[in-house]
């Protein structure tokens, strides 16, 4: 079914007998003459023209690689099959590729629901909300004291936050209490509101 779906013919046409000898200067006319049979078969198979199209540059690749080996070139014995072999399979590795990759995502997405279900959704409206404010308090301070904040939190040590920022270790500290105190200060403010 496939077959007669591709057109696919087994025979060597009698105009191709001698075109898989040539070198690379003979590659762009085999692009130009065999490109729409290509992409026509890939698209065929997978429905979308934008894979397709890539999907066919691949294939033609792989050709160009081999013309730059003449060795693997001499092997090919009718072009116009290996072209055709190459884009049925290319295509049919893309389906076989997005089944496991739409399972795959299933199964991430089930994992972080599982992962991330919320017991007390008032609880988490409240973290959402602290979130937001918290991003809002770091938007309106300082770039510095923001990022000295940033990075202390996520976890880096005093002399780390200091290369970082590309300030001296011993005024880590200072600059972090300061900044400590501008947010929670910034943060009360935009509490009351």
């Amino acid at each position: 079914m496939l077959r007669s779906m591709l057109k696919i013919s087994e025979t060597q046409r009698p105009e191709e007998k001698g075109e898989v000898e040539g070198g690379t200067k003979d590659f762009e006319a085999l692009f130009q003459k065999h490109w729409s049979q290509v992409y026509g078969a890939i698209l065929r198979v997978l429905g979308d023209p934008d894979e397709a199209e890539g999907l066919s540059l691949e294939v033609f690749w792989r050709l160009y690689r081999m013309f730059q080996s003449d060795t693997k070139v001499s092997k090919i014995r009718n072009l116009r099959a290996w072209l055709f072999r190459s884009a049925t399979n290319t295509a049919l590795n893309e389906l076989r590729s997005r089944r496991r990759r739409a399972h795959y995502e299933a199964q991430a997405g089930t994992l972080a629901l599982a992962e991330n279900s919320v017991e007390n959704p008032g609880e988490e409206a409240e973290r959402v909300e602290e979130r937001v404010r918290v991003r809002a308090v770091l938007a309106g301070m300082k770039v510095r004291d923001a990022q000295l904040l940033l990075l202390r939190y996520t976890g880096l040590s005093y002399r780390e936050v200091a290369e970082a920022l590309d300030i001296a270790p011993s005024s880590v500290g200072t600059l972090l209490a300061r900044a400590e105190k501008a947010f929670e200060e910034r943060y009360r403010e935009l509490e009351g509101k």
